[in-house]
């Protein structure tokens, strides 16, 4: 089931209809806006065989929604950091010059592009640049600048957005979810369906939530020991520290946004902490705050060992509070 986004779907309904439609396309948007699923929905707009497409009932329609439809092909990630390997890349654009096993389009969608490296990229390019007439390529992405800008120039990008927060509940309750569940996930991840059902679902993620509103309250109380102890305790691999960071980007933002009297919605996980620490950060507070996260997610990155990133980023908060 595809919720949110009805513009979007309803720019691409049109312009499929018109046959106006480019044949790479690109989805990009926060991790649990739905750009997978969005993606099999306009696989099953493309090959649905009723008037009133998707019609979620044709054959198509079902083969596609249950991954077995001859003509959808995903490509497969490999390797640690979950890109594409040159040979299944290579693969895929040979099996583009065959023709569909049945109907008029054979469609292949590349989930999750922000890993793919530049060798893979490239072999793709001269495909995507002249696809065979029945071939569609879908990519997803975080971030549109995830890719290279020749391969961008050759795609229409799209921006997914999350649904209101209205949408995300009646989401959630549809997929069986108790209502206190489901309220307390949409305060923290708001209309990102994806990362409220990971919220109730994943103790993890409930903890790692709960890590970074204690943190919040370290830097609004000026308690660096305990901000320290609170990383040092509950973040001990790369991919918890740039998912902690991520969320408290999002805190100071709204914090920020606050401070300024803008009248947005938030997007972080502490509403809460976000208002109190508007009333004690000064604009260039804000923005030393937004410096530091960015200083610290680049090291990580970098492989710059994670305590000594921790530690240094402890320093330059507590020196801006």
């Amino acid at each position: 089931m595809l919720y949110g986004n009805e513009s979007l779907r309803n720019v691409l309904f049109k312009m499929t209809s018109d046959d106006r439609l480019a044949q790479c396309i690109l989805f990009y948007g926060d991790k649990g806006t739905g750009k997978k699923t969005l993606s099999k929905w306009f696989a099953q707009l493309l090959l649905c065989e009723n008037d009133k497409a998707p019609c979620g009932i044709c054959k198509n329609c079902k083969t596609v929604q249950n991954d077995v439809h001859p003509d959808v092909i995903w490509a497969e990630h490999s390797g640690k950091l979950g890109g594409f390997s040159a040979a299944a890349v290579r693969a895929i654009c040979a099996d583009a010059a065959i023709a569909p096993n049945s109907g008029t389009r054979k469609i292949y969608i590349f989930g999750d592009c922000d890993k793919m490296d530049a060798r893979a990229q490239n072999i793709l390019l001269k495909i995507i640049e002249e696809p065979p007439a029945f071939a569609y390529f879908i990519f997803t992405a975080m971030s549109r600048h995830t890719l290279l800008p020749t391969i961008i120039s050759r795609l229409m990008p799209f921006a997914v957005s999350p649904c209101t927060e209205n949408e995300a509940e009646y989401a959630l309750s549809e997929m069986g979810f108790a209502q206190n569940d489901i309220e307390e996930a949409v305060s923290c991840f708001h209309g990102n369906i994806g990362k409220c059902k990971e919220y109730i679902e994943n103790e993890r993620i409930r903890q790692l939530v709960s890590l970074t509103k204690d943190a919040v309250r370290c830097i609004i109380e000026k308690r660096e020991y305990d901000f320290l102890k609170v990383f040092y305790n509950g973040v001990s691999d790369r991919n918890t520290a740039l998912y902690v960071l991520e969320m408290l980007e999002r805190i100071f933002r709204d914090a920020s946004v606050l401070r300024l009297g803008h009248d947005l919605p938030c997007i972080g996980c502490d509403p809460e902490g976000a208002k109190l620490l508007a009333v004690r950060l000064s604009s260039s507070r804000g923005q030393h705050f937004h410096k530091c996260i960015l200083n610290a997610y680049a090291a990580i990155n970098a492989n710059v060992n994670l305590q000594l990133t921790l530690s240094a980023l402890c320093a330059e908060l507590m020196m801006g509070r």
